[in-house]
C-alpha cells in the first residue's frame, strides 16, 4: 500500500516539477532488459514470451515502465539534492572518536536463583493465563515410498553393439565440431579499463608479448599465470560478446578491446581443431553407463502413470511388490521439526493435508527432488492440542525463577543506579559484595576490557553534564544487567581517511529527508490511505 501511495505521489509531484519520460528512453531500456534478450540481443518473440507470462500487454507493460522511470527520476532528485557540510562531518567523527572515562557494574542474575521462590500456585496460574504459549502443532508420522531411474536399472541391457554404435555416432559428429585455443588479457571494469587495455592492444602492435602482458597485467587470476591461455574450449564455452569476437578472427590474430559483464578483454586465436575423441576402449564404460542411464530414464518415465495409478488406488505394499521399492518410515514430526525430503515447502504442504489425515488416502505422486518421486501415507496423525500442565510444569517453574531472578537484579541496577546519580562513590550496601570495572579513555572499538555488549552500554548513557555522571541502565543476553556511570567524555576528532564518515551520513540525511519529503508530497496532494 505504501508503494502504490509513493507511485502516485511520485506521479503528481512530477507534473508539478515538468519531469517526463520519452518513447525513445523506454524503447532504450526495454532493449536493454536481460529478460527480453536472446544471444545478448534484444529478441521480440523472447519479449512477448516474458509479458505473456507476466499477463500483461506490450502497451501495458510500457506505462508501467513509464510510471517506474518517472519515480525514479523524483527520487533521484530528493536523493541528489542532499548535502552534508564539513562541519555535520567533523561533529560526526568527534561523536564516533570520543573518549569515555567511568566506571561499570555487571549484575548476573543467576546469582540470585538461590535465593527466589516460587508459590504454591505460581506454576498453575502461569499455565492458565498463558495456554496459547503451551499448543502443540498438529504432527504425523509417515510411511513412504520413492521412485528413481535406479529402480529401473537391472532392467536395462546394453549390448557391446548398442556401445559401438554410440561410439561411432561420436566421432561422427566430432567430424563437424571444433573447439578453439585462445589467451586473453582481461582489464576488470573500472574508471580507466578501457583506456588501460587500448593502451596495452598498442604494446602488442609494437611488438610487446602477449603472454607477457598477460601475466604482468590481467585481471584473470586463472589464466594469467599460463599467459593469459585459456586452452581448448568449443564454441559457447565464454561469455556472448567474447564468442562473437573470437568468431571473426584468423589464426595468430588479436582482436580489439572487447566489452563483457566482466570487463575489457584483448583476445588472441592461437589454434583449432576438431573436437579430439578418445579411443573406443576409454570411451566404452562411459558410453555404456550413458546408455543405461537414459534407458532407466525411459522407463521411470513409462511407468510414472502406472505408478501413480497404484499409489491413488492401492497400497504402498502393492507398490512394493510390484517396483521393488521400500517402504520407509519417519519419526513423528511438524512443520518446525521436518527434516531432509519433508522440510521442503512443497513437501510440507502436501504432508499437512487435512485429506490424508485419516491414513486412508496414499499422497499424489510428486517429484520431490529432479528424478526422485514420492509418495506416502499418514501413519500417524496427532492433532494440535494444548500440553498437560504436567509435561511442561517443569519448564514453567524454570522460567518464573529465572524471571523472578532477572527482577532482583533489574532492582538492585535500579539501587545503583541512584546512588551513583546521587553523587555516591564505590557501591552501596546492597552491592557491596559485588566488584565494578573502572574505564579511562575508553573507545567505541576498544575490546580489551568489556565485552562488545557491555561496551554498547557504556557508549548508551548521555554526556556528563554540569560537572555531574550521567547513568544508564541495560540488559544483555544471558539475564545480566549492566549499570554504567560516566564521569567524564572527550570529543577526538581523528583524521578522516576515506568516505566512509561521510557515506553513512548521507546515507542517514537521505533517509531522513526522502521519508520527510514523501510526507508532505502525500499530504500536499491529499493521497489518502483507502
Amino acid at each position: 500500500l505504501n508503494a502504490l501511495i509513493e507511485e502516485a505521489a511520485a506521479t503528481g509531484y512530477s507534473d508539478k516539477l515538468d519531469f517526463g519520460v520519452t518513447d525513445q528512453l523506454v524503447d532504450n531500456v526495454i532493449v536493454e532488459i536481460p529478460q527480453f534478450q536472446a544471444d545478448g540481443q534484444f529478441d521480440v518473440k523472447t519479449f512477448d514470451r516474458a509479458l505473456g507470462q507476466m499477463g500483461m500487454s506490450r502497451l501495458d507493460f510500457r506505462e508501467e515502465l513509464k510510471h517506474d522511470l518517472i519515480e525514479y527520476q523524483v527520487k533521484g532528485a530528493v536523493e541528489t539534492s542532499t548535502l552534508v557540510t564539513p562541519s555535520e562531518i567533523m561533529r560526526l567523527n568527534e561523536l564516533q572518536n570520543q573518549r569515555r572515562s567511568g566506571e561499570l557494574l555487571v549484575i548476573k542474575s543467576d546469582q540470585f536463583l538461590s535465593k527466589v521462590s516460587l508459590e504454591a500456585d505460581d506454576v498453575s496460574e502461569f499455565y492458565d493465563a498463558n495456554k496459547s504459549s503451551f499448543v502443540s502443532e498438529e504432527s504425523v508420522a509417515l510411511e513412504y515410498v520413492l521412485l528413481t531411474n535406479d529402480d529401473f536399472r537391472d532392467q536395462v541391457s546394453v549390448t557391446e553393439e548398442d556401445v559401438r554404435a554410440a561410439y561411432d555416432t561420436e566421432v561422427e559428429q566430432s567430424a563437424t565440431e571444433s573447439e578453439r585455443r585462445a589467451r586473453h588479457i582481461l582489464i576488470a571494469n573500472g574508471g580507466d579499463a578501457l583506456d588501460e587495455i587500448t593502451d596495452l592492444k598498442s604494446q602488442i602492435a609494437d611488438g610487446r608479448d602477449f603472454a607477457e602482458l598477460a601475466r604482468l597485467h590481467s585481471d584473470d587470476i586463472a589464466s594469467k599465470d599460463s599467459g593469459g591461455d585459456l586452452g581448448f574450449a568449443p564454441k559457447g564455452t565464454f561469455a556472448p560478446e567474447f564468442e562473437r569476437a573470437l568468431d571473426k578472427l584468423a589464426i595468430n590474430s588479436v582482436s580489439e578491446p572487447v566489452k563483457t559483464q566482466f570487463g575489457y578483454h584483448l583476445i588472441e586465436l592461437l589454434e583449432t581443431r576438431k573436437r579430439p575423441v578418445d579411443p573406443f576402449d576409454v570411451s566404452a564404460p562411459r558410453l555404456r553407463n550413458d546408455l543405461t542411464e537414459r534407458e532407466a530414464e525411459r522407463l521411470l518415465a513409462d511407468n510414472l502413470e502406472e505408478f501413480s495409478n497404484v499409489a491413488f488406488s492401492g497400497s504402498l505394499e502393492e507398490l512394493k511388490s510390484i517396483y521393488g521399492v521400500e517402504i520407509q518410515t519417519t519419526e513423528v514430526f511438524n512443520r518446525s521439526t521436518a527434516s531432509g525430503l519433508f522440510a521442503q515447502d512443497d513437501a510440507l504442504r502436501r504432508v499437512f493435508n487435512e485429506a490424508l489425515y485419516d491414513g486412508e488416502l496414499n499422497a499424489e505422486v510428486f517429484e520431490v527432488e529432479p528424478g526422485l518421486w514420492m509418495t506416502f501415507r499418514i501413519k500417524e496423525f496427532k492433532p494440535e492440542s494444548i500440553r498437560p500442565l504436567v509435561e511442561v510444569r517443569d519448564n514453567i517453574a524454570d522460567r518464573l525463577r529465572r524471571q523472578k531472578a532477572l527482577d532482583r537484579a533489574r532492582s538492585l541496577a535500579q539501587i545503583v543506579q541512584q546512588h551513583w546519580q546521587d553523587g555516591g562513590s564505590g557501591l552501596p550496601k546492597d552491592a557491596e559484595s559485588l566488584e565494578t570495572t573502572p574505564f579511562s579513555d575508553l573507545h567505541r572499538n576498544d575490546n580489551d576490557s568489556l565485552s562488545r555488549d557491555a561496551l554498547s552500554v557504556a557508549f548508551a548513557a548521555a554526556a556528563p553534564s554540569d560537572g555531574k555522571a550521567s547513568t544508564f541502565v541495560g540488559e544483555l543476553a544471558d539475564n545480566e544487567v549492566v549499570v554504567a556511570r560516566i564521569d567524564s567524555m572527550e570529543l577526538k576528532a581523528e583524521p578522516v581517511t576515506d568516505n566512509n564518515l561521510k557515506t553513512a551520513l548521507m546515507q542517514l540525511r537521505t533517509n531522513q529527508e526522502g521519508s520527510e519529503f514523501w510526507s508532505v508530497v502525500t499530504t500536499t496532494l491529499e493521497v489518502n490511505k483507502r
